[in-house]
């Protein structure tokens, strides 16, 4: 009873308590007829805007993504080998470089149950004959035998200009010349090293071999 009567106090207080009535048809005419809200107008501008900027987000993130794409596939990977294979590739490459005189090859150390990218152990005969023809020119200057010092030079400069690869910037350190070298060949880090060994061997050429010295000794022996 309570309810009803509160229901009943509702209805008299609407100012409007009977709705006019009127058809579907006349009152779809008179929404159809206004000219509209304006502020509806300027809001449904907006989300063509936003749709328009994820186009061009998406069109974007496609080209990284395809640049991205291209610059990992073009990065050659070197198949990991085992020990047998790469002292092969050591002794092997012995056959295609030189030592200087009275030199020997020193023994490649492995661990058995190791793997090396292929082509590690060509590399290792590269560094060795780096190293002993450095070795070779420091003991050159010190007995001022100057056809020793002139030879250890162009032999290092041949080295650095056919038998080294500088991998490009950003590569994976298992990545691989393509094609292949062939010739045995070490690959060298784009760091820096290149140009920083050719400036060693420049002063050494000019009388100031102290950073050759200094590699013989870390290198050498």
């Amino acid at each position: 009873m309570r309810t009803n009567a509160v229901i009943d106090r509702l209805r008299r207080a609407n100012p409007i308590p009977t709705p006019r009535a009127a058809g579907d048809r006349e009152l779809f005419a008179r929404i159809t007829s206004s000219t509209g809200d304006p502020r509806l107008a300027r809001h449904d501008r907006s989300p063509r805007r936003r749709r328009g900027i994820v186009v061009v987000i998406v069109v974007g993130l496609t080209a990284v993504a395809a640049s991205t794409a291209f610059a990992v596939s073009r990065w050659n990977h070197a198949p990991a080998v085992k020990p047998p294979v790469t002292k092969l590739e050591y002794l092997e490459a012995q056959h295609r470089l030189r030592l200087p005189p009275g030199a020997t090859w020193p023994e490649l150390e492995i661990q058995p149950n190791s793997v090396t990218g292929k082509g590690a152990g060509a590399s290792h005969a590269v560094m060795a004959s780096q190293h002993a023809w450095e070795c070779y020119w420091v003991e050159a200057i010190r007995s001022d035998d100057v056809a020793g010092q002139q030879r250890a030079h162009a032999e290092l400069e041949q080295l650095l200009a056919h038998n080294v690869v500088v991998a490009p910037n950003g590569a994976p350190e298992d990545w691989a010349p393509s094609p292949t070298p062939t010739v045995p060949y070490a690959i060298w880090a784009d760091d820096g090293g290149l140009q920083y060994v050719k400036a060693n061997y420049a002063l050494a050429a000019t009388g100031k071999p102290q950073r050759l010295i200094q590699s013989c000794s870390a290198n050498g022996g």
